[in-house]
Formats: structure tokens, C-alpha cells, sequence
């Protein structure tokens, strides 16, 4: 089964994201892994364009829920005007301590594809890997 190969995390805990990383090439070690801290400059570049929407490539997207600046729900509010063919580039899941009501908040967006506790663990990249489209 060929593994995910891109993997974008918008997380503000550095800690967390270093963990991300390290799971990730434990998981894959030709992954790239894109990183953002402050989830506007995330959005900016895939408003952008992030990678090449002619190739038929997907990227897993972990993202954080408590963030200073701006929510991971406010991200998401954002991220559900872009166009559909940026969206369906990503497979979005939340990765967060917190699980504040995620059910009846995640079901105005039909394109999460759920919620992870932190830390990221090996074994969420597998069960991914083999529930991905």
C-alpha cells in the first residue's frame, strides 16, 4: 500500500509540531512536511496555490484548534470558500487536546475528516493511510 507522502501541520505549539514531524518520518521517511505556526500565513499560501493543483496530489492536514490568532474553526471558515478544486487537494483533521463540542461543530464542515487527540501517534498515520480516498 503506498504511504501519503505530503503532510502540512498548522499547529502554534512548536512542541507539538516538532512531535508531528518526527511521527511523520517515522511513518514515512520521504514525507514532506510542511509546517505553519500561525494559521493565517497557512491559509494565505494554500489561497495561493500550495503545490501544483494539476497533479493529482493530496496532502493530510493536522490541524490545531487552540490557537491565539485565529481558531482552527475560524481556519476552517475560511478554508470552506476556497475553491473546490484547493479543497479537495487536502484531507483535513483535527489534531487537538481539546474536544470542545467537536461533533456538532465539525458537521459544518463536511470536508473534516475528523478528530485526533494529541500527540499525533504512528498508529493514526496507518488507520489514515488505509481510510484515505
Amino acid at each position: 500500500m503506498k504511504k501519503m507522502n505530503n503532510f502540512v501541520i498548522v499547529d502554534d505549539d512548536s512542541t507539538s509540531v516538532l512531535i508531528c514531524k518526527f511521527i511523520i518520518q517515522k511513518f514515512n521517511p520521504q514525507a514532506k512536511v510542511s509546517t505553519f505556526t500561525e494559521p493565517e500565513i497557512a491559509l494565505d499560501k494554500i489561497g495561493k496555490g500550495f503545490g501544483d493543483f494539476t497533479e493529482d496530489i493530496q496532502a493530510i492536514l493536522f490541524l490545531d484548534i487552540n490557537m491565539p490568532s485565529m481558531t482552527g474553526w475560524e481556519f476552517l471558515e475560511v478554508f470552506n470558500n476556497f475553491n473546490h478544486k484547493i479543497k479537495e487537494k487536502f484531507i483535513i483533521y483535527v489534531l487537538s487536546s481539546s474536544v470542545e463540542d467537536f461533533e456538532k461543530k465539525a458537521k459544518k464542515y463536511p470536508f473534516v475528516s475528523g478528530f485526533l487527540s494529541k500527540p499525533l501517534r504512528l498508529n493514526y498515520l496507518e488507520e489514515i493511510n488505509i481510510l484515505k480516498p
